[in-house]
């Protein structure tokens, strides 16, 4: 009997859907945990940013800003997530781990990002000025990986504007006076996902295999040197 190639069709897309579903919901549902430490970074006094490292649906680390609190102007909430992650696995490879943030990463940690090869990195409001990703393209920048594919993994996947128009309503109701300063300045955009371009969106299926090889070079070389690896 031959099989029925049209329900097998159906069942892939409405899995496939079913999946979609699925990981955008939890993708809304991180995203909430960092408007939440967004208005508390604006209580302590910092700019209202804030961040979580999750893998598999779990949170690994969370983070405010801290850069008045450490007067260290790296102390970025981004950056803040990812060192606790990195500290909490005993690994500087955060590869299969998801960064969320309420605002678009700056370019001193979506550097950080791609050195922590992190999979995915999921954003609310685009930052066309300072952004690493809208301004400089250094998310997307595939000659990282190609030049250094020992240290750098392909682009990681990335995905705006989720609840871009919540963070937003978040952030003005948090800091006020940031936010009018930032709306004057035009230093934040509210753009749905649905408009946000895809062009700098990885596909995953063309990288596995190269994500593959290139872990076992990194395992075997890069990661014996200078990347604090704890032994397991």
């Amino acid at each position: 009997m031959r099989p029925n190639l049209l329900y097998a069709v159906d069942d892939n897309a409405n899995d496939a859907a079913a999946r979609e579903t699925v990981s955008q919901s939890l993708d809304e549902q991180m995203m909430r945990r960092c408007l939440a430490l967004a208005t508390e970074s604006s209580a302590q006094r910092e700019y209202p940013f804030g961040a979580v490292v999750a893998r598999n649906g779990e949170i690994i680390a969370e983070a405010t800003n801290r850069v008045a609190r450490d007067c260290d102007v790296t102390r970025h909430a981004e950056v803040v997530a990812m060192a606790e992650a990195q500290r909490r696995l005993g690994n500087t490879d955060l590869n299969g781990c998801t960064l969320y943030t309420n605002v678009e990463p700056c370019a001193l940690c979506s550097y950080a990002i791609r050195e922590a090869r992190l999979a995915r990195v999921v954003f609310a409001l685009r930052s066309p000025v300072m952004g690493g990703f809208s301004r400089w393209n250094i998310l997307n920048d595939r000659d990282l990986s190609a030049a250094i594919p020992h240290v750098f993994l392909p682009p990681p996947e990335v995905v705006p504007g989720i609840l871009a128009e919540e963070a937003d309503t978040a952030l003005r109701q948090a800091a006020p006076v940031v936010w009018a300063f930032i709306r004057a300045n035009g230093l934040l955009l509210v753009e749905p996902r649905d408009i946000v371009p895809e062009a700098k969106q990885r596909t995953r299926a063309s990288t596995s295999l190269l994500r593959w090889l290139t872990r076992a070079l990194r395992l075997t070389l890069s990661d014996r040197f200078g990347r604090g690896r704890r032994k397991t």
